[in-house]
């Protein structure tokens, strides 16, 4: 049973518009203390995205090829 990739795409969406709100609030208030936070969640939304990438695929099979013998 994987992740659904609707629930990562909401987790991936929902954490940026934290970031965007805490960096506002951050900015706003001129606070440093929102940046950890920010960046924590900026991790967290990078991790849902990053789970999506597909598979790389394998450039070439293990076969004889013409007069060369595979491995």
């Amino acid at each position: 049973m994987g992740p659904s990739v609707d629930l990562q795409m909401w987790a991936g969406r929902l954490c940026l518009g934290l970031v965007t709100l805490l960096c506002s609030m951050g900015y706003y208030f001129a606070n440093v203390r929102f940046v950890p936070v920010a960046v924590g969640f900026a991790i967290l939304a990078g991790v849902c995205y990053f789970g999506r990438l597909q598979p790389l695929e394998t450039s070439r099979s293990v076969a004889n090829s013409g007069r060369h013998r595979a491995l």
